[in-house]
């Protein structure tokens, strides 16, 4: 892979205001147990206050994936940063319960922004060869922020409190906003700024209203909804199970919630080349397939590491054994999201490539929803060990779903399914 130039200078500045787009975004996850302990709220209230963010993250996602595509994806990308910023800011102003959810809702309505519009300058600017790859690496600035996030976190809670914590991150969004919208172009000037080799694409097109009857389709969306539904169970309720469930210190809880982070860095860049590596052994097959195949490795992967998780875990239990279960975790839950946006752009014809990645996102946000409220009530009434037994369940169901599922698409190619999951 290389980048050269201003695609250079384009990708940094979409990492680095994502990595800002994902912190702020977890931000009052990273401040649970601050929460718990010196607010006094309960799981419930958090929960309402995470899925409050969910809906409306949901919601703007879907809307600013189509909207990226008629209106200048820069200003969707550095407008939400700022947009984030401020909302956070002003979250940290208020103690009830309904104001809070109501500032976290609006800043759900403007973090949806950000990896949309990013999609789309990155489609523009990165040559095909190495899409996936590309893809995969910007992926890993949610990993970034998902890894420092709890250790910078615990540190000013620690030295300022939460709520100048969550200040100061909402200042330097603002501030990386307007950077980036100076900083970004929205699509080269093919002879001056960008030299790439592009095959004529094809020009079948459907109506927008036909982008579920996409063959496979509606498959890729529930699985995309599952793995999110499993990240951010693990993200916002990991760490809160180790502290309060296990008995274990709120520094080993950040530190396993870091560890996830460092598994997705790995688990993001291997299904990004790798997936990239299937398709130039397999050209035959249309590469959305191929991709999809390596979810199958992710997901078996997940199921027995969510397992040990609840099983192997306990009070006595070494740093170095919970850390290892965090890394693999993350490797196999970022994996498959890593790459799922890339699979829903190439699943579907260019001129509705935009909506269908946003269906794609709606799904993943119902996953998200779905990790906030709805988990916490499981947890009220039964526990998070048996919710995440539920997730580990759900990971073990799609590995089952992929294996009979390409089976049966793989089956006109020569070797089949089995050629290309042994990446033959």
């Amino acid at each position: 892979m290389e980048l050269k130039g201003r695609q250079l200078i384009i990708f940094t500045s979409l990492y680095i205001s994502y990595t800002l787009y994902v912190y702020v975004r977890r931000s009052v996850a990273f401040s649970i147990p601050a929460l718990v302990t010196s607010e006094g709220f309960e799981k419930s209230q958090i929960g309402l206050i995470t899925s409050s963010q969910s809906i409306a993250y949901a919601i703007s996602k879907f809307v600013c994936g189509i909207l990226a595509d008629v209106v200048s994806p820069k200003a969707l990308n550095s407008g939400g940063l700022i947009l984030s910023g401020i909302t956070a800011i002003s979250f940290t102003g208020f103690n009830s319960t309904i104001v809070l959810c109501f500032w976290w809702f609006l800043n759900g309505l403007s973090q949806g922004a950000g990896w949309p519009a990013a999609a789309v300058i990155l489609k523009q600017w990165c040559p095909p060869t190495i899409f996936g790859t590309v893809w995969s690496i910007l992926s890993t600035s949610m990993n970034i922020a998902g890894t420092f996030g709890p250790l910078i976190t615990a540190t000013f809670i620690a030295s300022i409190g939460w709520r100048e914590s969550m200040r100061l991150a909402g200042m330097v969004s603002i501030l990386i906003g307007f950077i980036t919208f100076v900083l970004i172009k929205d699509k080269p000037v093919q002879s001056q700024d960008i030299s790439m080799n592009v095959k004529k694409e094809d020009t079948e097109s459907i109506s927008r209203w036909k982008i579920l009857r996409l063959p496979g389709f509606l498959g890729v969306c529930l699985c995309y909804m599952t793995v999110s539904l499993i990240q951010y169970g693990i993200i916002q309720w990991g760490q809160l199970y180790l502290v309060e469930d296990i008995g274990l210190s709120l520094l080993i809880g950040s530190g396993f919630v870091s560890s996830v982070e460092v598994g997705g860095i790995v688990g993001s860049f291997i299904a990004g080349y790798s997936s990239d590596h299937m398709i130039s052994k397999n050209s035959n097959i249309p590469q959305f397939l191929v991709r999809k195949t390596l979810w199958i490795h992710f997901f078996i992967v997940l199921g027995v590491a969510l397992y040990s998780f609840i099983t192997v875990i306990d009070k006595d239990s070494s740093k170095m054994l919970i850390s290892l279960i965090g890394f693999i975790i993350g490797f196999a839950i970022y994996g498959p999201i890593s790459i799922a946006g890339v699979i829903a752009l190439e699943s579907s014809p260019k001129n509705i490539s935009g909506t269908t990645y946003a269906v794609a996102a709606l799904f993943s946000n119902i996953g998200i929803f779905l990790a906030g409220l709805p988990f916490s009530y499981i947890a009220k009434q039964y526990d998070l060990q048996t919710t995440f037994f539920i997730l580990g369940t759900f990971s073990i169901i799609m590995f089952l779903y992929l294996i009979f599922k390409l089976k049966n698409e793989l089956s006109s190619y020569r070797g089949g399914l089995m050629k290309v999951l042994f990446m033959k």
